[in-house]
């Protein structure tokens, strides 16, 4: 018993090792990427909750009102990510519109 409990600890912990390598990687690729990347104005009225949400785990500022929706900047490559993350982890049933203001 005490054999399988070692076991059950040692992949529970290899486990949390590997998911911080991976939040490293993508924390330096998002550092390296924003500073040679143009940042624009985006805009969106698609699942405001959820892109609000998103974006405030994100640290990102943005602004809402009723006519306009939530706008906020950022570079073309974080609003690409932001569109499936709100699919694969946060529940959308669909790629939310968010559309560039120009």
């Amino acid at each position: 018993m005490v054999h399988n409990l070692c076991t059950i600890f040692v992949s529970y912990s290899n486990w949390n090792e590997r998911s911080n390598i991976l939040k490293n990687r993508e924390f330096t690729k998002f550092k390296i990427m924003s500073e040679t990347d143009e940042i624009k104005e985006w805009q969106t009225q698609s699942a405001k909750h959820k892109v609000a949400f998103v974006l405030m785990m994100d640290g990102v500022s943005f602004r809402y009102d009723e006519e306009n929706g939530i706008t906020f900047t950022a570079p073309d490559f974080y609003v690409e990510k932001l569109k499936d993350r709100l699919v694969y982890a946060h529940g959308c049933s669909v790629r939310p519109i968010i559309k560039e203001i120009k």
